[in-house]
């Protein structure tokens, strides 16, 4: 089936070239040499591997080409919602994708030739069931104590201010890897 979703590609290999500078007669233009593009091949495939994935889990693509970042929502097992955000380098796949994520560390991806979209996603997967132990104990410490910062805490956040009383405060580092031991 066709995504419900439509992505406009860009039909020039750069957006300011035009608005900036004339091109020269060799097509170089002021701006330097035209970036390189990605073989339609590499399209066919990444649109193939959101398709495995889900079109309803991708919430943006964007990168010069419409499609080098991709912004996937995936929930964990106490039904958080987080954003993975793939990056697809020039030699992608043969060379890995690197993510950012609202999480305290990032795993280490397995990757090989072979690998695709989904897998980035299933290995990201495991690791929010990693960090479900360190969540459960930062939203007890939210539910428990008197949190005066962050006002708005983050998953990616391992720190608390609780209020003591009498305009005393605590400082409370919670070890992401081991969250049941005692706090710094």
């Amino acid at each position: 089936g066709w995504p419900s979703r439509v992505m406009v590609l860009p039909a020039t290999p750069s957006r300011d070239a035009g608005a900036h500078s004339r091109p020269s007669q060799d097509g170089q233009g002021e701006a330097g040499p035209p970036r390189p593009r990605r073989p339609p091949a590499f399209y066919s495939s990444v649109f193939a591997q959101i398709e495995e994935v889900g079109w309803g889990q991708l919430v943006s693509a964007t990168g010069d080409d419409g499609v080098s970042c991709l912004t996937f929502r995936v929930m964990d097992e106490q039904r958080r919602h987080h954003l993975l955000e793939i990056t697809l380098p020039m030699n992608y796949p043969a060379c890995p994708p690197s993510i950012a994520a609202d999480v305290p560390y990032l795993p280490k991806l397995q990757w090989s030739e072979s690998s695709r979209l989904k897998d980035v996603l299933c290995q990201f997967q495991e690791h929010l069931k990693v960090l479900q132990d360190y969540w459960s104990t930062m939203d007890g410490i939210d539910k428990a104590l008197w949190v005066v910062d962050p006002t708005k805490p983050t998953y990616a956040m391992s720190h608390h201010r609780i209020a003591l009383g009498d305009d005393c405060y605590i400082l409370l580092h919670v070890d992401t890897h081991k969250p049941n031991s005692l706090p710094e």
